[in-house]
C-alpha cells in the first residue's frame, strides 16, 4: 500500500529512532529538546549519509562535539576514550549516522518511498554550516545526552 510521506512523520520517526540507537548501541539516554537552538560546538564531528529514490532524496547529518564523539566511540567500541584516535572516532560517527539513515530508509520504503543510501562521510571542523537547496526542507532535532547536546539534521525533498 502506497502512503504519503510527510515531514512531521519523518521527524517523529527519527526522534524515536535516535533514542533507540543511542540506548541499544551505546547504553546512553538521549532526550529530544523540542525548542532548543542548534548547539554551538568549538570543535565538531559530523557524520553524513545521503538517500535517494524516485520520490524522495536527501541526507541525514549527525553533529557531535569532538569530545562527545570520543565518548560515543568509546561506548560503542567498549574501549577507553583516550585509547581512540581520529580514525576510530570517525568510523563510529559514520556508523551511527549510517544506522540512523538506514532506519529512515527502511521506514521510507515501508511508506512507499523506495530509496537507497550512500556510504557515510565525515566532516570535521570548528565553524561550518550545512546549507540546503531552496527546494529541500531542513529539519533539525536537538537532543540532550547526559551533559552533552547533539543535533540530527535532515535535508529532504519529497517529489
Amino acid at each position: 500500500m502506497r502512503q504519503t510521506v510527510q515531514i512531521p512523520a519523518v521527524r517523529e520517526f527519527l526522534t524515536r529512532h535516535l533514542v533507540d540507537v543511542f540506548d541499544t548501541m551505546l547504553q546512553m539516554r538521549a532526550a529530544l529538546m523540542p525548542r532548543a537552538e542548534d548547539p554551538q560546538f568549538t570543535e565538531r564531528v559530523t557524520g553524513s549519509v545521503g538517500f535517494a529514490g524516485d520520490t524522495v532524496t536527501g541526507a541525514v547529518y549527525l553533529h557531535l562535539s569532538a569530545a562527545f564523539a570520543g565518548q560515543v566511540a568509546a561506548a560503542m567500541l567498549g574501549l577507553p576514550a583516550e585509547e581512540l584516535g581520529e580514525e576510530e572516532i570517525n568510523d563510529v560517527v559514520g556508523e551511527a549516522t549510517n544506522m540512523l539513515t538506514g532506519g529512515l530508509k527502511s521506514w521510507l520504503c515501508d511508506n512507499g518511498a523506495e530509496c537507497a543510501v550512500s556510504t557515510p562521510a565525515i566532516i570535521r571542523g570548528t565553524t561550518f554550516n550545512v546549507e540546503h537547496m531552496h527546494d529541500v526542507e531542513r529539519e533539525s532535532l536537538i537532543f540532550e545526552c547526559g551533559d552533552n547536546r547533539l543535533a540530527v539534521e535532515i535535508h529532504i525533498k519529497i517529489n
